[in-house]
């Protein structure tokens, strides 16, 4: 049987290659631009959604990792918005 190849940004590896995770319960009245994502992830696979708009890749100038589990947004995010994050753990489970 042939074997079909990906070679996207997502490398298919042992264990759960992406997650999904809605941040929104993070967001503080009065504006919030930090968030921590619940687990350990890969910095150059974090894709930020801000009210379903992409927000560009992380050291793009509009999102910086500041740890393994954390982010900062440039726009700040709202009460009533919501932020999503798509990401690779670090660790596969």
């Amino acid at each position: 049987m042939p074997e079909i190849s990906f070679s996207g940004p997502f490398l298919p590896q042992v264990g759960s290659d992406i997650k999904v995770q809605d941040l929104s319960s993070q967001i503080s009245g009065g504006g919030t631009t930090s968030f921590t994502v619940q687990e350990e992830f890969q910095a150059e696979r974090l894709l930020v959604y801000l009210n379903g708009l992409f927000q560009g890749v992380p050291s793009g100038g509009e999102i910086t990792i500041t740890s393994t589990t954390t982010f900062t947004i440039a726009t700040s995010v709202l009460l009533g918005d919501n932020i999503t994050v798509i990401y690779s753990p670090l660790n596969k489970t």
